[in-house]
């Protein structure tokens, strides 16, 4: 009986600690699936605003314009093109913060590029690929 009981107890504490760490992966990955979705988002606007301007160089990105959400359960977060109106940008700098304080547990399944106390900072590329038949200006960064 005694063993059965602490066979059962280990069980329990095995099965608890089990279930905890898979909830904490299934996050990351969340959080993570969440921003390569809002890059392909992101990516997908600067091709249609390269489009209809004609031109490499863009103003800052609003994140509010893309059609994803910018918060769920989990944190915010927030995506910029990754330099200073009006050059042209190559990349696209993604954070996200959690809104939640005690999220070391999850943090350790993400792979930012860097991070601070609270913020994690992911930088993807833009992927925009001109046709070899368009040629760029280089005084105003549009193309011809």
């Amino acid at each position: 009986m005694l063993r059965t009981l602490v066979f059962l107890s280990l069980f329990v504490v095995l099965s608890l600690s089990l279930s905890s760490t898979l909830s904490n992966k299934i996050d990351a990955l969340s959080i993570e699936n969440h921003i390569d979705a809002l890059t392909l988002e992101a990516q997908h606007h600067y091709a249609k605003q390269v489009l209809d301007s004609k031109c490499l160089a863009q103003p800052s990105l609003d994140p509010t314009e893309l059609d994803i959400e910018l918060m769920d359960k989990l944190g915010t977060y927030d995506i910029q093109y990754d330099h200073l109106a009006p050059a042209t940008p190559h990349s696209l700098n993604v954070s996200f913060s959690f809104t939640e304080l005690n999220t070391s547990a999850v943090a350790r399944y993400l792979t930012p590029d860097s991070r601070d106390d609270t913020t994690f900072y992911y930088q993807r590329p833009l992927g925009y690929q001109r046709a070899d038949f368009q040629h760029i200006d280089n005084a105003t960064g549009c193309l011809q």
